[in-house]
């Protein structure tokens, strides 16, 4: 008598299910193949990477609402702002340019700061005032198009601007001697100083209101977590496929090797793939 191949000598003999035992004979080779060295395990990382892909699909999704939420409410307040959506300049950019350019008559300033003959650091404080005074002069006359504020600033600042060119001229004529020389030198530092002014108007004419620019920001911000979530739910998804088939070819090998019959085969995988599916955990066999 030939004797038979010998698969596995310190496994079970195949199993043939029938149609009675057939439930129980899965069921069995479930738990033959959990008892596998290192399968419990694997299938324990596996499951957690099949439930962390949709868990990463629903925070996409919630993020991706959360950015076009934040979008149209920024587009609405954008439009009740500026209807003509003239504005281009986000808040902080459009302040920080007027104030750049208030900071520019610092030296034109100090010039007239000095004509009061004081001390260094009261010179000082008096251009910084006089520099603070330009930057409000220009966020008025950007924020009032009209009524008597506006026209009120508007004179304010042609009289301040013809004082600071009446301290230039007499600094410089008490520096240098020649009134015609000074006369023209404060009145080109007048001309620069309007022109910054103006400047600055147009600039802050253009800039968004700051919380347009706080709503947009948020909508951005938001758009760019939405992106992220995305490239996580594609990688989550990613390994999770791939620990899936790594896994499912170990249980398919183990199934050929252990049991005999085609349909007993399909059963087991369909078991094990629906176990790492299922929302819960290790589910007792």
């Amino acid at each position: 008598m030939v004797p038979g191949i010998q698969r596995d000598s310190g496994r079970p003999p195949p199993v043939t299910p029938t149609a009675a035992s057939g439930t129980a004979a899965v069921t069995g080779a479930y738990r033959r193949f959990l008892q596998e060295p290192g399968v419990e395990n694997e299938f324990l990382a596996v499951k957690a990477l099949a439930q962390r892909a949709p868990l990463a699909a629903q925070e996409h999704e919630r993020l991706r609402g959360l950015a076009t939420a934040a979008e149209v409410e920024a587009g609405r307040l954008s439009r009740a702002h500026d209807e003509d959506q003239r504005r281009r300049f986000s808040f902080g950019a459009g302040t920080t340019i007027a104030v750049g350019l208030a900071a520019v008559d610092s030296v034109p300033a100090f010039l007239a700061a000095q004509a009061f003959g004081l001390d260094l650091w009261t010179t000082v404080g008096i251009t910084a005032v006089l520099v603070a005074a330009l930057a409000a002069a220009m966020w008025v006359l950007a924020h009032h198009h009209d009524g008597w504020r506006r026209w009120t600033v508007a004179g304010a600042l042609v009289g301040g601007l013809a004082a600071l060119g009446a301290l230039r001229w007499w600094y410089l004529v008490v520096t240098t001697g020649d009134q015609t020389g000074a006369l023209l030198e404060a009145a080109g530092l007048t001309v620069f100083t309007a022109l910054l002014v103006w400047f600055g108007v147009i600039v802050l004419g253009f800039t968004k209101a700051r919380h347009v620019s706080a709503a947009e920001r948020r909508a951005r911000s938001l758009r760019r977590q939405a992106k992220r979530g995305g490239a996580a739910e594609a990688e989550a998804s990613r390994r999770a496929v791939a620990a899936m088939r790594e896994f499912m070819g170990r249980a398919q090998v183990f199934s050929s090797i252990d049991m005999d019959d085609a349909d007993a085969r399909s059963q087991f995988l369909d078991l094990v793939r629906r176990e790492v599916e299922a929302d819960a955990g290790v589910a007792s066999p």
